[in-house]
């Protein structure tokens, strides 16, 4: 039987040269790759696709970029399973939000020695325990900031529509646009551009209108 194919995202030297020798000679699992950065991690993928990847949630300079990664890994490669190792204890926030961008478990490097168990489990069993039940719940909670203006409004964004384009399309003026996009951000507590905070709820499934809304 052929070993589990795994990639490791991690941009401390360290624990790239750790793993790597804890992994050395496991009979099921083949480290077949450690790369530091989303960039190598993509091309990788395209190059030489994983079973699983290994993220870590902090990379380089920008705060919890292995989110954003594991997101769009869920979203392109949706049968690679994503296991975040994080140094963050006791952060809900990041915790819930991992599980919301499609990761399959999280462990906390203090218990990097589970990895072997976690990794086989993703590769049994198509769900993980209890990854989907809390993705939907943050999926809900998430959607739940939103009103149907707001949808609206992130959806024109998504599309490629300047705020310009959208006030003369919906009839309002440009202020109030500025002021209804400044209040949805608010929602998020969302510190970047308004077209990634459109692009991340388009992953995310909130744009999606539900049926009985339409009724």
């Amino acid at each position: 039987m052929s070993k589990i194919k795994v990639l490791y995202v991690e941009d401390d030297p360290d624990w790239r040269e750790g793993l790597q020798s804890f992994f050395l000679g496991d009979e099921k699992i083949a480290l077949y790759a450690c790369v530091s950065t989303i960039d190598e991690c993509f091309a990788m993928l395209r190059d030489d696709p994983a079973d699983i990847v290994v993220m870590d949630i902090m990379l380089g300079d920008h705060k919890a970029s292995g989110l954003d990664a594991t997101l769009d890994i869920s979203t392109q490669y949706p049968q690679i399973k994503v296991i975040m190792l994080s140094s963050l204890d006791d952060n809900d926030e990041i915790f819930n939000e991992a599980f919301m961008n499609g990761a399959y478990d999280y462990l906390y490097k203090n218990e990097f020695e589970r990895l072997p168990e976690v990794i086989c489990a993703a590769m049994l069993h198509p769900h993980s325990k209890y990854g989907d039940r809390l993705r939907k719940l943050v999926q809900e909670k998430k959607k739940s900031l939103l009103s149907e203006g707001d949808r609206q409004l992130l959806s024109m964004i998504y599309t490629g529509k300047t705020q310009t384009h959208i006030a003369k399309e919906l009839h309002v003026s440009l202020a109030a646009v500025k002021k209804h996009v400044g209040r949805i951000m608010k929602k998020f507590n969302w510190e970047h551009s308004s077209s990634e905070l459109a692009a991340k709820c388009q992953k995310w499934g909130l744009l999606e209108v539900d049926r009985n809304e339409k009724e």
